[in-house]
Order: C-alpha cells, then sequence, then structure tokens
C-alpha cells in the first residue's frame, strides 16, 4: 500500500454541503445521469454556501476575481466552482483522483475552466506554473501527520507569489483538549468519522512552523463554530534569512525534584512544583538583549509551565507558558527584554505528575 492510499480511501468521501450534512462519495456522484449528477452537486452547493461557511463567498470573492488561485484538498469543488464562475482562475488539487473527474465534470456541465492537478506520492506541484495569487487549504492538510503536512505545503509555497496569500481552515488546539487530547488518529476518527486516519490541531505558531522559513503577515486570524475551527489567512513575504545571532543550550540543568534521565523529567504532582532550571547567564553575553528563547518539549503526561527568572533569580509569572500533554512534540518562545538568568521548568497541575523531555532550547536575539 502507497504512504498516500488510507488518505485517498478516507477522502474520496467529500462534504455533502454545511458540515452538518454529512458526507457523500464522490464515486458514488459520477455514477449519476448529468441532470441528476447537476442537481446532487447543486444542492451541496447550495448548503454550503448558505451554512456555517456562508461568510467565505462574500469576504473572498471580490479579492479572488480575475485572480490564480491554488486550492490544496478541493474535494467536490463546492467552494471554488462558485468563485471559479465569478471569475478567479481556479487549480484544483486533490490525492483522489474522483474527486478531480467530479469537479472536471461539473465544470464542464456548466461551461467553466479550470485546471486540475492530482498529488500524487511526491506531494509535487511541479506539473503547475508559478505565480499564483492564494493559496487555499480548507481543512484538508491537517488530516496528514505534520511531516506529510510540511513536505506538501512548502513544495506549493514555491508557486505562490510573493505578496500573496496562503489562506488555510484548521482545527484548533483549544478543541484537541477539550475533546480529550487524544491520538491524532483516535482524534480522526472522533472529528470527521470512521475510517479518518489522522487530524492534528494547528494555531497560528504551529502553522508558521509548518511553513518555515518563509515569513508572513497575518491578514486574518479568527474561531468559527464555537472554536472547532480556526481560519487563518496570511500574507506572503518571501523565503527569510535570519540574520540574528543564536546559540544552542546544552545546559546545565539544575535539577530539583523528582526524577531525571537525561533530558527526559518526571515532576510531582503539586501546582508551581518547581522541576529543573537550565543556566542561561554562560550564554546570555554573547548575543545582544532583547531575547527570544525558543523551546522544542515533548511533554507526555501531565501540565508544566516553563518560564524565566531574572538576574536577581526572582521567577517572572508573567513570563511563563503552560503546556498540556500532546501526542506531538510542542515548540514555544519566550520573549524577555531584559537578561534572563534561568529558563525554569514548573509542574502546572495539583494532582497529576508530569513527564517531558527537553529536545531543543535556542536562545537567540529578538527580532
Amino acid at each position: 500500500m502507497s504512504a498516500l492510499e488510507k488518505y485517498r480511501d478516507k477522502w474520496r468521501e467529500v462534504p455533502g454541503g454545511d458540515d452538518t450534512d454529512g458526507r457523500v462519495f464522490s464515486t458514488g456522484l459520477l455514477g449519476l445521469p448529468d441532470e441528476e449528477f447537476l442537481a446532487t452537486w447543486n444542492g451541496m452547493a447550495e448548503r454550503r454556501a448558505s451554512g456555517a461557511m456562508a461568510w467565505f463567498g462574500p469576504l473572498y470573492r471580490d479579492f479572488f476575481a480575475g485572480k490564480r488561485i491554488l486550492e490544496i484538498g478541493s474535494g467536490a469543488g463546492v467552494d471554488g466552482i462558485p468563485m471559479a464562475a465569478l471569475g478567479a482562475h481556479w487549480t484544483f488539487a486533490d490525492i483522489v483522483p474522483t474527486n478531480l473527474e467530479t469537479i472536471r465534470r461539473v465544470a464542464s456541465l456548466k461551461g467553466i475552466e479550470a485546471t486540475f492537478h492530482l498529488i500524487g506520492e511526491d506531494l509535487s506541484f511541479d506539473a503547475l506554473t508559478a505565480g499564483y495569487d492564494a493559496i487555499l487549504v480548507v481543512g484538508s492538510i491537517h488530516h496528514v501527520p505534520y511531516d506529510i503536512a510540511r513536505r506538501e505545503a512548502l513544495n506549493a509555497l514555491r508557486l505562490l507569489k510573493v505578496g500573496g496569500r496562503w489562506i488555510e481552515l484548521v482545527y484548533p488546539r483549544e478543541r484537541w483538549i477539550r475533546e480529550g487530547s487524544m491520538s491524532f488518529d483516535k482524534w480522526g476518527e472522533r472529528t470527521d468519522g470512521v475510517r479518518t486516519p489522522w487530524v492534528e490541531w494547528y494555531g497560528m505558531e504551529k502553522i508558521r512552523q509548518r511553513l518555515h522559513p518563509a515569513t508572513f503577515k497575518t491578514v486574518l486570524d479568527f474561531d468559527l463554530r464555537s472554536r472547532d475551527q480556526r481560519w487563518v489567512d496570511l500574507e506572503y513575504l518571501g523565503m527569510g534569512r535570519d540574520t540574528r545571532k543564536f546559540v544552542e543550550i546544552p545546559g546545565p540543568v539544575i535539577f530539583e525534584a523528582g526524577e531525571r534521565d537525561g533530558l527526559n523529567f518526571t515532576g510531582p504532582k503539586g501546582a508551581f512544583h518547581p522541576i529543573a532550571r537550565v543556566d542561561l547567564i554562560p550564554f546570555v553575553d554573547a548575543l545582544t538583549g532583547p531575547y527570544e528563547i525558543d523551546v522544542v518539549v515533548a511533554v507526555k503526561h501531565g501540565v508544566i509551565g516553563i518560564g524565566l527568572t531574572d538576574e536577581e533569580n526572582n521567577h517572572l509569572p508573567d513570563s511563563e507558558l503552560v503546556l498540556d500533554s500532546s501526542p506531538d512534540t510542542q515548540t514555544l518562545t519566550l520573549r524577555f527584554a531584559g537578561r534572563p538568568k534561568h529558563l525554569v521548568f514548573r509542574n502546572r497541575h495539583e494532582d497529576r505528575q508530569s513527564n517531558f523531555t527537553i529536545q531543543h532550547i535556542t536562545l537567540r536575539e529578538a527580532a
């Protein structure tokens, strides 16, 4: 079986309109005679345009008109076909051949011109010509693991103009926590039904990390459907070259409580219980403040806080960021104008132990 086969098998199942309208199989749609096929598809598109995504058309139709748009994970085309009918030069890209056949048939019956691209095992978009004004990703590539999504996104990004837009709908971390913080394969079945191999949460920082080293300016970032979904619209500024000085920090680690095996820590339960500190003083003098500290950590159990102390070793509560356990590695950035002394790891749950692994720490000059 190919790496994408289980995803193709699932995503020939396309939304029947709004998220509450269930799903249909593109193979089933293609078996209908033209008149019934088009009537069925029109009903799907009408439900889409009047449901939870009703704002999409009024918000973007003028912006998309006359521009080249690449849609990744286009399903049955219920977002793109109406935009193409209004003058957008639309490219539908999908991993499922029958989805593209469905959209091609709709476009032909409606007399709409469009471009089609089947995403293959290499996740390449090389068959397409660069110069797109926007890339639209509506709830699609968050359904594959991060490493696959990153390769696919960076391959597509080569086609986007500087000044173009990366627009994406994702499921936010708040929803994942609210629904049980389960593994991403199990969460996929909860969010999108049986046979869903995967769904992974994203927020703004995680999207930017996935698209790194590209740089962006935020245009829109807002929640949908009671924080079940998140809409992100970014202006592409180009591939960045970070000229700021930085230092990779190997330690030293000052162990305070619990158990330690290398950089894997188990902290005792109790809110604010200190577990470990990392001494930053040996590295600060090589840089010019203010400072940013990137921490890559895998929190396997419990809840931890990661914060800073100042030169007098006073804890800075406003600097602290709190992380819940997660099946994926998490990256966070702390910022501090003064000279930090210690990077501090604390247990933050009254009744739960924590277990986490520090994977990487980078101290850099802030932008």
